[in-house]
């Protein structure tokens, strides 16, 4: 008989690697951003060692977008993108051959294909045009901009658009964060989503909550792998935190998580866990008989 956890494990696998190998590059283009922005900034009118308010400076804002966005957008970025939504091919794949391994005759459903196509064109979208504009463009001129309004020092200038722009070890830069959560989000929300559409789908009452755990991982995930089954009569109770071993604090989840919405909100913001149904017949017995 095919075992569903190996099947799962080559799933959650796979989302881990596609973010990983999507995100490797980004502290880099951040860096290229930052080097660019700074050569930029040392053209601005300057007065007695800080920034001038002047319609001269004002007017190169525009420049600096224009160069951003030149360093972003390049050949590999874009392929880079292309190559993470086809990752919505490989992923829908293999939670399918998930699925197979409990019913034989099982196949991706209708409303999956269409989900994953919306998915990845709206992923597309959100690394591409209006939300690098708004979370990295923007925000590194509004930055600028406003130094120049108020006046100040071009070293604090320097050291604004540095604590923005790059990654350190103690800070995430724009571009990584924002795009790190984009796809991450993405690809685990829409498997969240197909496990939920085939638990409704199919009555499916038990769940094993599964995925790597690493430093940053929340008290909330950790506690839940080490439960690792949940039935379905227990979503409130879990998404409270009331369940054994009892998380250590909540922090990470959504606010508004509770039962109705725990198979797709899961830990919470940047959740890299699922929550996939998986049939009676791989519950533990003696867990079995305390939800009959």
């Amino acid at each position: 008989m095919p075992d569903p956890l190996s099947q799962l494990q080559k799933l959650t696998n796979f989302l881990d690697k596609s973010v990983e190998d999507f995100s490797k590059d980004l502290p880099g283009v951040q860096d290229k951003i930052f080097d660019r922005v700074q050569v930029l900034l040392k053209e601005l009118e300057l007065s007695r060692g800080s920034v001038k308010a002047s319609v001269k400076n004002l007017r190169k804002i525009n420049r600096i977008k224009r160069e951003i966005e030149d360093i972003v957008y390049n050949a590999k970025y874009f392929k880079d993108v292309d190559f993470f939504t086809n990752a919505f091919e490989i992923s829908t794949d293999l939670q399918t051959g998930y699925f197979q391994t409990m019913e034989k005759n099982f196949t991706t459903p209708k409303f999956i294909e269409v989900l994953k196509k919306s998915t990845m064109e709206s992923t597309k979208v959100a690394l591409t045009e209006a939300g690098i504009q708004a979370n990295v463009v923007d925000k590194a001129a509004d930055i600028i901009q406003t130094n120049i309004s108020q006046g100040r020092e071009f070293g604090n200038m320097v050291t604004d658009m540095r604590n923005f722009l790059v990654t350190t070890p103690e800070h995430v830069g724009a571009l990584k964060s924002y795009a790190s959560h984009i796809v991450r989000d993405s690809i685990n929300m829409y498997a969240a989503q197909y496990n939920q559409y085939v638990a409704d789908d199919l009555g499916m009452k038990w769940f094993v909550y599964t995925g790597d755990l690493r430093k940053t991982s929340r008290e909330f995930c950790i506690a839940l792998v080490k439960k690792r089954y949940v039935h379905k009569s227990e979503f409130g109770k879990v998404a409270a935190g009331k369940f054994i071993p009892k998380p250590k604090d909540m922090k990470g989840l959504k606010p508004d998580t509770k039962a109705t919405n725990f198979e797709i909100l899961r830990g919470g913001y940047n959740c890299d866990h699922l929550l996939s149904p998986i049939g009676e017949a791989w519950i533990p017995q003696k867990l079995r008989n305390k939800f009959k």
